[in-house]
């Protein structure tokens, strides 16, 4: 007994000489903490104050955990967009309505501390201005408490009541099971899930869309010589293609001598990891140039492009610019013109995306 005193006492002198040398450097709010922790041990013994103890280190951790910024709103359009590459057309419409679609994404643990901030965040950007698709990207989630799931029903009911879809992205296996314990489920224009981001901005970007007039046909002095922008002449020279689904029209390592235009269909840019995984990397729409970028450096090919569709090509070789250029200097400048800023938008859009990922 005389021992077991003796050994709480030489306990509580170490605990305070601790504390008083950790004054200066401990947050107000632990200071505290472990001061009333002494206080306890010191008026109703060790046992009940080391209890006490861990109930505030609970407290604590969650009330700490719940001020981290475990939500992120990332801007819709220049920066984050799916992987279709699609004509400056149809870019132009989504550039218009990208403030219809709200991109957050959520990392951690959503528990109480951190669903009901995330609640708010969502009310007040459905108060402040009409909004047509909400994404909620939980790739980087671990789990989702039921007070994470009752915030989330409550945001279904918000989608439906507001006319919004909201789509979600990237839940793991356990977290959409959680979700749909709760009534979190699929339910056609109010509640979507998509396997990734990109899948999930694709949803979007095709939402907006519809009914919009964006053709990538472009009528030039009264024949159909232009197609997203190219220059209107280049007709005689354009070797037009039509593709099977499933056919390869690049393949990857190949050395580049010509570019193609998608007339119709769509085309698949992929990829195969060092795992052996066949990874897609782009879709192209009608109206968009492949290939111009290892044309222009002379390097292979970094990709395959397949044919996800019956699609038309146009091609033009790398001997047929050359026949441009020797015919008509002009219109081989507007082609090479045309090229470059294809060129310039795709690198750009590359580097505002790197950038957004670093931030």
């Amino acid at each position: 007994m005389i021992v077991g005193g003796v050994l709480v006492f030489l306990g509580l002198a170490f605990l305070v000489e601790w504390v008083w040398d950790k004054r200066k450097v401990l947050p107000p709010v632990e200071y505290g903490v472990v001061l009333v922790i002494v206080a306890a041990i010191i008026a109703r013994g060790f046992l009940p104050g080391v209890v006490l103890g861990l109930v505030l280190a609970v407290v604590l951790f969650a009330v700490n955990y719940g001020r981290i910024e475990l939500v992120r709103e990332v801007a819709f359009g220049e920066t984050y967009h799916s992987n279709v590459d699609r004509p400056s057309a149809e870019r132009a419409v989504l550039r218009t309505r990208g403030d219809l679609v709200q991109i957050l994404r959520v990392n951690g643990f959503v528990f109480f501390g951190s669903a009901n901030g995330l609640l708010e965040r969502i009310r007040k950007r459905v108060e402040a201005a009409p909004l047509r698709f909400l994404v909620i990207d939980l790739r980087r989630v671990t789990g989702v408490d039921s007070s994470g799931v009752v915030a989330f029903v409550k945001v279904m009911h918000l989608a439906e009541a507001n006319g919004f879809e909201l789509v979600f992205t990237g839940a793991s296996d356990q977290v959409r099971k959680q979700l749909g314990q709760g009534g979190v489920v699929e339910s056609e224009g109010i509640v979507r899930f998509e396997p990734d981001l990109d899948r999930g901005l694709q949803r979007c970007e095709e939402g907006l869309l519809e009914g919009a007039t964006a053709e990538p046909l472009v009528v030039v002095d009264g024949s159909s010589d232009g197609l997203a922008g190219m220059p209107p002449g280049l007709r005689t020279y354009l070797e037009r293609r039509e593709l099977p689904e499933g056919t390869l029209l690049i393949r990857q390592d190949e050395q580049p001598d010509d570019v193609f235009v998608l007339e119709s269909g769509r085309l698949s840019v992929e990829t195969v990891t060092p795992e052996g995984t066949r990874m897609r990397l782009r879709t192209l729409r009608p109206g968009v140039v492949v290939g111009e970028m290892a044309m222009y450096t002379g390097v292979p090919r970094s990709a395959d492009v397949v044919a996800e569709a019956p699609s038309v090509v146009l091609r033009l070789s790398r001997e047929s610019i050359e026949r441009v250029e020797a015919a008509d200097p002009a219109l081989a400048a507007a082609l090479h013109r045309w090229l470059a800023t294809t060129l310039s938008e795709r690198l750009g859009e590359s580097l505002r995306a790197f950038d957004a990922l670093f931030d």
